[in-house]
């Protein structure tokens, strides 16, 4: 079997373990392939719509945004999926936005937070959490002050 017909074969047992985008096809061939054979396995899987990352990041978007923020997702879509930007955009019109101000209070029941009997301590705690999460501190404020 020669080396393409390989990439070939590992690329859809990649692909048939669970969705990638195109990024991340390219980096795990890319251990064992040349760039020629990769680029051409990737045409291969491509033409059967194997991959789509358009799809990937429709998925990627709802599937994720029910426990993230939508900032979160879109930034990990860009940086570590390898999403490009007018994909991300052109995805983002076409998926209902998640209320951000539900997850923030599902966040706080979660870590059963209580504004009436929080410390200053667990007060910033909590909003430092939520800030790494990716949500707006306006948000956040506006949540934990309603919560009184």
């Amino acid at each position: 079997m020669d080396e393409l017909t390989r990439a070939k074969h590992r690329a859809l047992y990649i692909l048939e373990r669970c969705d990638r985008t195109e990024q991340e096809l390219r980096t795990k061939l890319g251990r064992n392939y040349e760039p020629e054979i990769v680029e051409e396995a990737i045409l291969y899987v491509k033409q059967y719509d194997y991959i789509n990352d358009k799809r990937y990041a429709i998925n990627y978007l709802k599937s994720r945004s029910q426990i993230k923020s939508r900032r979160q997702v879109e930034q990990e879509l860009l940086y570590k999926k390898g999403i490009s930007r007018d994909i991300l955009e052109e995805v983002s019109q076409e998926v209902e936005v998640q209320d951000e101000s539900l997850l923030i209070r599902r966040w706080m029941e979660k870590k059963h937070f209580s504004s009436e009997t929080a410390t200053q301590e667990e007060q910033r705690k909590l909003y430092q959490f939520l800030l790494r999460r990716g949500f707006q501190s306006e948000d956040i404020l506006k949540e934990m002050r309603s919560q009184k």
